[in-house]
């Protein structure tokens, strides 16, 4: 690891965690010291598994500044860690504590302020500012260069986001936001098929292609429109020959009071619908969940997952920590809890 020295006067592209609690200087000294307490106190839980070396905070009076010198996931992960805690039940002694939330990724300058202590400047932490203004309370917003690095890394990390349209600051600078969901990004294939709507899969497909298009529509007008016309015509001409096939009509007459055969077979679950158990999740500050050694995703922003009967291998893994491995026993239509905190 690269000391703080060694770093000094130097230029990093890194993620940065711009955080601001709501209305603070309109409150009393009072409850000033107790939100800034309350603050430090989960900035510092959502920050526990990061190494000291790779972070780097600013206390800027009403909320903080992180800056991530590792992995651009990590401001991600302590982002969603902050929210979860937020919503849930808050202490009664106290005022309820609201923040807005932003991440970017941009260009920083370590620097030594009048104290000697490690500080950062630059346009990455300026943008950061800008994108936490725009959102909403308990809501975070990550600027373009950060959704356009992370959503690459892995297929949950991209469907978790939500293309939120452009804003413009206080200096007429235009900036491109998304949404982090508060719902799992991925889910099992199983599920995903009893969701599908009526037309087939090859129909479903489409209608999500059309649903890409739209968004590349609000960011690049004329490509958008081009492709988003080819699509509807596709569907069109798919869904007329779906039309066009002959449908085969059995019906089966049964005596009264009792169901057909069909009516019975819609009403028994199918065997993997009576023996499914499911298992929820709560792995900090992340992890990759492995089931009986198959990628079943990430948690956050994974929250549950399809587990069969019997007993099952679980491992979880985080780069910068040892694996966690464990045994479970599961049983049919059962539904088990997963937790692990990485320290």
């Amino acid at each position: 690891m690269i000391s703080m020295t060694a770093r000094s006067n130097r230029t990093f592209i890194c993620s940065v965690l711009f955080l601001d609690i709501i209305g603070y200087s309109k409150k009393p000294v009072s409850e000033q010291l107790w939100l800034k307490d309350r603050f430090n106190s989960l900035l510092s839980e959502a920050l526990g598994a990061i190494a000291p070396g790779d972070r780097i905070i600013l206390d800027t009076g009403d909320g903080a500044a992180v800056s991530f010198l590792g992995d651009p996931e990590e401001a991600l992960f302590s982002a969603l860690s902050l929210r979860d805690a937020l919503e849930a039940p808050q202490p009664a002694d106290g005022p309820q504590i609201r923040m807005r939330i932003g991440i970017n990724l941009g260009p920083v300058k370590l620097v030594k302020d009048i104290n000697g202590q490690p500080n950062i400047i630059g346009d990455g932490i300026n943008v950061a500012q800008r994108v936490m203004s725009f959102s909403e309370p308990c809501q975070i917003l990550v600027s373009r260069s950060y959704y356009e690095v992370v959503s690459c890394l892995s297929d949950d990390y991209a469907e978790l986001f939500r293309f939120e349209g452009s804003r413009t600051d206080k200096h007429v600078r235009e900036h491109e936001v998304y949404a982090v969901g508060t719902t799992a990004a991925r889910r099992p294939a199983i599920r995903a098929e009893r969701s599908a709507p009526a037309g087939g899969p090859v129909i479903d497909q489409l209608s999500q292609t059309v649903t890409r298009f739209k968004d590349n529509l609000r960011r690049k007008p004329r490509l958008g429109t081009a492709l988003a016309v080819i699509a509807i015509l596709v569907i069109a001409l798919v869904v007329r020959s779906t039309r066009d096939e002959p449908q085969q009509v059995i019906a089966t007459e049964a005596a009264p009071g009792k169901a057909t055969p069909a009516q019975s077979e819609k009403m028994t679950p199918p065997p993997a619908e009576q023996e499914r158990a499911m298992a929820s999740l709560s792995i900090l500050p992340w992890g990759e969940i492995y089931v009986d050694g198959r990628k079943a995703g990430v948690s956050p922003p994974l929250r549950e997952i399809e587990v069969k009967p019997g007993k099952r291998h679980i491992e979880i893994r985080n780069t910068t920590f040892p694996p966690y491995v464990e045994t479970i026993d599961v049983a049919p239509g059962s539904r088990i809890k997963i937790r692990h905190k990485f320290r």
